[in-house]
Parts: structure tokens; C-alpha cells; sequence
């Protein structure tokens, strides 16, 4: 019987005896799950492993972002081509209703293709600024400036031509009349004293 007690002793010795190699390894372990900021990586991760997931997941976010990111600017790069198209249908409606309005006051003016060609181009100069009515009344009088220095220029020949019609040259017995060979503005005094003579 005393040898059953000593081998159970020996067996509760043996087994209640704490292992060394296993007592430090835990330790190690319960150290590194400790709270305490200064024993964590970067004050935040208890182990390497963990600070390699959680870059695992900024990277992924980041790439995340980055596609919602891309998907973004095509929208904007699409708002703004569509922006910019309505922005130039509706500057075409403004100047089809201000060319039609033009066309309908001055339709007269309208016919002749002179005219319409000079409205394109100040049209195209001025845009919706140009004022129709001033652009007519500056044209209307350039145009009657125009006519006017053509009659007067036409006026100024037919005086020129009637005055040169008057002065004929006649002969009679005396002498036989000549124009003189030089300008009076040419001529010495005494010249313009012989030819006064002999028109005389």
C-alpha cells in the first residue's frame, strides 16, 4: 500500500509539477497581448501579423478610392461636355430668334445678298450685342455718303466737260488762233500779254 501512495505521489508530483519551457513560452505570449501601449507595434498592433493585415486592408481601400475616384472624373469630364453642348444650343436658339427677329423688321433690306453677307459678318464680329437697328442706320448712312460723293463727282464732270465745250477756238481774217504751247501759270508776263492780244 505505501508503494501505491509513493507512485501516486510520484504521479501527482509529476503532474502537478509545472513545466519551465511552457511557463516562459506562455509569458512571452501574454506579454505581447498585453494593453499597454508600449509594448505594442506602433502603439496599436499587438503583432507583426496584425499590422500586415490591417496594410492588407489600406491598400485595399485605397485601391477602393482610387476606382470611385476614376469614376468620378469621367463623370465630371461627361457633366462638363454636356454642360458645354447646352450651353451652345441654347446660344444657337438666342441667335436664330435675333437673326429671325432682324430678318422680319428689316426684310427689305434682307433680299439683296450684299446685305446679308455684311450682317453675317457683323453677326459673327458682335454676337448677340450687335443692335440691328443701329448696324442699319450706320450702313443706311455710309450708303447715301456714298451716292452722294458719286453725284457730286458726276456733277463736277458734266460742269467740267460743259466749260471745255464753251471754249472754241475760231479763226478770222487777222490770224488764225492757236492754243499756246505752255500753261499761263508757265508763261513770262510778256507771253500772257501777246496771247491776250491776239485773242483780242
Amino acid at each position: 500500500m505505501e508503494e501505491i501512495q509513493e507512485q501516486n505521489q510520484q504521479e501527482n508530483y509529476e503532474v502537478s509539477e509545472p513545466d519551465t519551457d511552457n511557463f516562459e513560452t506562455e509569458q512571452i505570449e501574454n506579454e505581447g497581448q498585453s494593453e499597454d501601449p508600449s509594448n505594442l507595434i506602433l502603439g496599436k498592433f499587438k503583432s507583426v501579423e496584425d499590422l500586415s493585415k490591417a496594410y492588407q486592408e489600406i491598400e485595399k481601400q485605397r485601391g477602393i478610392q482610387s476606382e470611385e475616384l476614376g469614376i468620378l472624373r469621367q463623370n465630371a469630364v461627361k457633366l462638363k461636355d454636356i454642360t458645354d453642348i447646352w450651353d451652345k444650343a441654347k446660344n444657337v436658339k438666342e441667335a436664330a430668334d435675333s437673326i429671325k427677329e432682324a430678318v422680319n423688321k428689316y426684310e427689305k433690306y434682307f433680299i439683296d445678298p450684299s446685305f446679308k453677307q455684311m450682317y453675317k459678318e457683323a453677326y459673327l464680329a458682335m454676337g448677340k450685342n450687335l443692335d440691328i437697328d443701329r448696324f442699319v442706320n450706320l450702313l443706311e448712312g455710309y450708303v447715301s455718303s456714298r451716292i452722294f460723293a458719286h453725284e457730286r463727282e458726276r456733277a463736277a464732270e458734266a460742269e467740267t466737260s460743259k466749260a471745255t465745250d464753251l471754249m472754241t477756238f475760231s479763226k478770222n481774217e487777222k490770224s488764225s488762233l492757236t492754243p499756246p504751247k505752255k500753261r499761263l501759270d508757265e508763261m513770262t508776263p510778256k507771253e500772257v500779254d501777246e496771247l491776250l492780244e491776239r485773242l483780242i
